[in-house]
């Protein structure tokens, strides 16, 4: 018997990782995953489409109302102000009241949100635009992208 080192072989995909370096990398996959992004290509916020300051992860249902720490649906990127003025308040509460709400940066994000957590809870599949390709759906390329109806789902009662 020879060597096997495929995609259906359990080492394959084997990494060893620190804990400090995997949240490092899980930190990295909101910013580099998230389909809003600037004139150059890198992330934006989630709420405000500013891409020119540091950005920070905001949790989107707040842990101090029991939303998930390390589940990515409930992550999003946000400028530090977006992130600090929001706090621990619902999220259309303090959003849509907001002169930058736009009906599309919603959109992205109840795609955003939907994918994710679908993928996380019925699915093997690695990626949510792996998903979404394989389930034939719109991928929201950037915040002016059309998304489905399918993929808003019943996420306004959040």
């Amino acid at each position: 018997m020879g060597k096997r080192n495929g995609a259906d072989d359990l080492l394959y995909s084997l990494s060893e990782l620190r804990p400090g370096e995997a949240k490092r990398r899980f930190r990295k996959s909101i910013f580099e995953d998230f389909p809003t992004k600037g004139p150059l290509g890198h992330c934006a916020c989630a709420y405000c489409g500013k891409w020119n300051e540091k950005l920070t992860i905001d949790h989107i249902v707040p842990k101090s109302s029991g939303g998930p720490h390390f589940a990515k649906y409930n992550l999003t990127p946000a400028c530090f102000s977006c992130n600090a003025s929001k706090g621990s308040q619902r999220i259309f509460e303090w959003w849509r009241p907001k002169e930058f709400w736009t009906e599309e940066r919603e959109r992205v994000l109840l795609a955003w949100i939907y994918a994710h957590s679908f993928i996380s809870a019925h699915t093997d599949v690695g990626s949510w635009e792996e998903w979404m390709e394989r389930t034939q759906r719109t991928l929201p390329i950037n915040e002016k992208a059309i998304i489905s109806p399918f993929l808003l789902g019943e996420w306004c009662a959040i």
